[in-house]
Order: structure tokens, then sequence, then C-alpha cells
């Protein structure tokens, strides 16, 4: 008779569902671009619930990696909650809360459909030192693709503007076609960087970005950053209507 070996099963250990603390991420695109900071929790993704999900940092980085769209991130920060769209993937080596870590957590449990989360966009919060505030929507406007000068002068951008203009002019009295191709390179580059002009236009009034925030319109992204500083003054938006009290009319 022979003896053979028989091997042991191995042991798999499984890390149960938690949200997911962010460590370490000073420098990276998550605080450059989206304005995350250390410490921030990811309570749920895509509006379903950690408890829900094997593992955050996982399922964001395979749904970035493999369709490339864009994630909504559910974040509590302070013991309030926003969301954000993310496209970049978490850093490996952030913790995943348990037992009382985790239940601390449980209390904030946004419910959005995938309908709901489509009709929202990434709003930049700015603000300058005195706390006037303004919003800017981070989606594209196919305006400044079709016809980018009125687009530059809505933003306020006279450099720019007044740089294809010339540009433009210049090519049409060298020839006509030359200058339908200047137009259209226009039109390719303000709609591919229309958001770092937007932002620029802003910054350029003493303006910097304090957050981004996932919203459904300015008001709702106001009423969002509000709840992280009161001290926000936005132009345009009362302070009474974006602390939920009824009036009759708007406020000048």
């Amino acid at each position: 008779m022979v003896n053979g070996n028989v091997p042991e099963e191995s042991v798999v250990e499984v890390t149960p569902p938690g949200p997911l603390k962010l460590v370490k991420i000073k420098g990276s695109a998550l605080q450059r671009e989206f304005f995350l900071q250390a410490d921030d929790v990811i309570v749920a993704v895509n509006g379903k619930h950690w408890s829900q999900i094997g593992s955050i940092e996982g399922t964001v980085r395979t749904a970035i990696e493999m369709t490339g769209r864009p994630i909504l991130a559910t974040v509590v920060r302070e013991k309030k909650m926003f969301s954000v769209f993310l496209s970049k993937p978490f850093p490996k080596g952030s913790p995943v809360l348990d037992g009382d870590e985790a239940q601390d957590f449980n209390e904030f449990k946004p419910s959005m459909s995938i309908e709901r989360i489509r009709t929202l966009s990434n709003y930049a919060i700015v603000a300058d030192g005195q706390n006037a505030a303004d919003v800017f929507e981070m989606r594209k406007s196919l305006l400044a693709m079709i016809f980018p000068p009125l687009w530059l002068i809505g933003r306020r951008l006279w450099e720019p503007l007044a740089a294809f203009t010339c540009a433009i002019m210049t090519a049409f009295v060298i020839h006509q076609s030359l200058g339908l191709l200047i137009y259209f390179f226009m039109c390719v580059y303000v709609g591919m960087r229309q958001v770092p002009l937007g932002l620029l236009s802003m910054q350029r009034e003493g303006m910097r970005r304090r957050m981004v925030v996932a919203a459904r319109d300015e008001q709702e992204a106001q009423l969002i950053a509000l709840r992280f500083n009161e001290k926000f003054k936005f132009k345009f938006t009362s302070q009474e209507k974006a602390n939920g009290l009824a009036i009759d009319v708007e406020i000048v």
C-alpha cells in the first residue's frame, strides 16, 4: 500500500464588507481633481450601500477600468454625507472598516436609483478668501463645441477670445479655407478644454476650488456645500432660500 500525501486545504481569509477609509491620498488625482481628503469614508458606490458590496476598492477599480465610465461615490466627511462622480480608482491599501467602526457608518444609507444618478453632474464649489462663492458645472457644454466665441464671452475669457478672433480673421484674409480650418480647430480645442478654461475664469476672480459634489442642479450643489461651510455666500442665490426658508419672491 502506498501512502500518499493529502494536501491540506488552504484557508482563504475573506474580508467582510465594510466602508472604505481613504488614507495617503495627498498629491493623488483623487485630491487634485475631486478634492477628496484623508479620512474620508466611502459608504456607497452607485447608490449601493457598503453592506451590499464585497469590496468597494475592487468593485470601483474593476468598474472604471473595464467600462471607462465614472462611478458615483458617496462620501462621509465630518459626519456629513455628499456624493461625487469619480473617474479614478481608490488607492490600494486603504483600510476597510469593520466591527464597531463600520457600524458607526450604518446610518448613512443613500437611496438612489440608477435613473436618479443619471440626472446628476459634478459641480465645483469655488470661493475666495471672504467666502464669496460660486458654482461651476463640470459637465461639458454643447455650446462650447459648436460656437466657442459665445461660450468664451459668457465665461468672460477675454484673452483666449481675442487670440482666437485674431487668428481666425488673419486666416480668413489669407484664405477662406484656412479660416474655416482655424475655426474648426478652435471648436475642438475649446470643446476639449472647456472645463479647465471655465475654472480658470473663476480663478482669475480670486476664487479657488473648495470641493466637488454631485448634484442635480446648481441650487442642490449650493445646499450641499453649505452643510460643510455655512459661511459661503453664493452669487445669484439667497441665503434664505438655501437654508430652506419658504418665500414667495426671489431675493435680489
